[in-house]
């Protein structure tokens, strides 16, 4: 296992990691996971062709910075996948392609319950970002191996390695709270009393229609009338941008699509301000 041996800060980060697994897990369907060490040294991350063997980067933000490379066996990531998809496992089956995707999905769940984990351990804003390019170099500072069991999963082992940057962010003491912070308290609170009109409470409960989208495109009459089952309509937006989050027709929001328990969803990484979101209602 390369690297030094992890801080302890470190440790608390791949705790947070710990419980996003198996709190994912558990919405899977495999409830009563749990963790024990394990050694990482056959799960050595070499690259992107090592046969048998998964590698995927994550970059920090907020107030984590630097690269992390999360790797595993194909086995492993097999189960993953297959129960985010609902298919019955068989360790057996041959990882196709969509196996790839599936685990993909799988690890950037866990990924966004770690965000919210490691937020709520410091009280500082994090991002935990997926980085589809794993083919640079990178350089390990700290490892660590764990594996994780349930009575429907076998053994799933990982490999967290993180390069110096994300451990030296990981190690600075989070910012005593102001009293400017403090004032502004809560983050729902801190919104409707900073940027938003003082009698939008009366109006809170209201319900509106949130439409995801994920591009659009303009269309000859014709052509819509020319669709037929198995025609394809171009959008106007790559897979790696990210999608809309649409309340009564007005953008507030993007954020990556994953899935949770059979539905789609959206976890946000960008939302407008206060005042913009309040103009939805036109009460801004």
């Amino acid at each position: 296992m390369s690297g030094t041996p992890v801080s302890e800060a470190t440790g608390a980060f791949v705790q947070v990691w710990k419980n996003a697994f198996i709190r994912v897990l558990e919405s899977l369907g495999a409830p009563g996971s749990t963790t024990e060490e394990a050694d990482g040294a056959a799960l050595q991350p070499v690259g992107e062709a090592q046969v048998g063997i998964l590698t995927v980067k994550f970059s920090g933000g907020g107030c984590l910075k630097g690269e992390m490379l999360w790797t595993c066996e194909k086995t492993a990531a097999l189960q993953c996948a297959q129960l985010l998809m609902s298919e019955d496992l068989k360790p057996e089956a041959e990882f196709t392609a969509t196996h790839t995707d599936g685990y993909l999905e799988f690890i950037r769940q866990v990924a966004g319950e770690a965000a919210v984990g490691w937020k709520q351990e410091r009280g500082e804003p994090t991002e935990i970002v997926y980085q589809p390019e794993t083919g640079s170099k990178f350089e390990t500072h700290s490892s660590a191996s764990f594996r994780i069991a349930s009575e429907k999963c076998k053994s799933l082992a990982f490999r967290l390695d993180v390069d110096s940057s994300l451990a030296e962010s990981l190690a600075v003491k989070p910012q005593p709270e102001t009293n400017a912070g403090a004032a502004a308290g809560s983050e729902p609170d801190a919104l409707l009393r900073a940027d938003l009109p003082l009698n939008l409470d009366l109006i809170l409960d209201v319900q509106l229609d949130a439409t995801i989208r994920f591009g659009e495109r303009e269309m000859l009459l014709q052509d819509v009338f020319g669709l037929m089952p198995g025609s394809v309509v171009e959008l106007n937006q790559l897979v790696s941008e990210p999608a809309e989050l649409l309340v009564a027709g007005r953008l507030v929001a993007r954020g990556e699509v994953v899935v949770v328990e059979g539905n789609f969803g959206l976890r946000v990484t960008e939302v407008i301000s206060g005042n913009q979101r309040a103009a939805v209602m036109d009460v801004a």
